[in-house]
């Protein structure tokens, strides 16, 4: 392999071409092509090599919220984002998620950290969760009347309203 050859190989996996494209350009086995890219640093999948490295390298190497380096062993799994776990509590109270949620008991609408919360309070929980007599007839107070049911759980609200919910079994 030639001098050539090499600035061509190296000039045509940074725009991402594979190996098997580059050693039909070149006349060249692709083996030999990829064992000189591996040697090189520039092994992996074409697209990779395409992305920006810095980008790439700073976003593992620094911490998100602190922005000091990251002293991470090369392990497998997932880079760390973060330079400790105080660090990552502190971003996450800088930039809280919240999610648009309804309450399943009482119908209010309210804000949630939680993407999959139900409940806007612990005490609507409660009271979906240990429904009492009294609340039976007052249901049942409000069907014979004919008017709607300001706290009922929402399992009744369905069952009155004729809404069937999916059962979900695993076979």
């Amino acid at each position: 392999m030639t001098d050539e050859h090499k600035e061509k190989i190296i000039e045509l996996r940074k725009i991402g071409i594979g190996y098997r494209s580059i050693a039909a350009a070149l006349d060249l086995s692709r083996d030999k092509v990829r064992n000189f890219c591996k040697a090189q640093g520039i092994d992996g999948y074409g697209a990779e090599i395409k992305k920006k490295k810095e980008d790439y390298i700073y976003s593992k190497e620094f911490c998100k919220n602190f922005g000091a380096r990251i002293n991470e062993k090369p392990t497998g799994g997932r880079p760390k984002a973060y330079c400790s776990q105080k660090c990552k509590r502190k971003w996450e109270e800088n930039h809280p998620t919240t999610y648009q949620r309804v309450c399943y008991y009482c119908r209010k609408e309210f804000e949630s950290r939680v993407s999959q919360a139900n409940f806007c309070s612990t005490k609507c929980y409660i009271r979906d969760r240990f429904w009492r007599k009294e609340d039976v007839e007052e249901v049942v107070r409000c069907l014979e009347e004919g008017t709607s049911m300001p706290n009922a759980p929402g399992w009744i609200r369905n069952l009155i309203m004729g809404i069937e919910e999916k059962e979900t079994d695993g076979m």
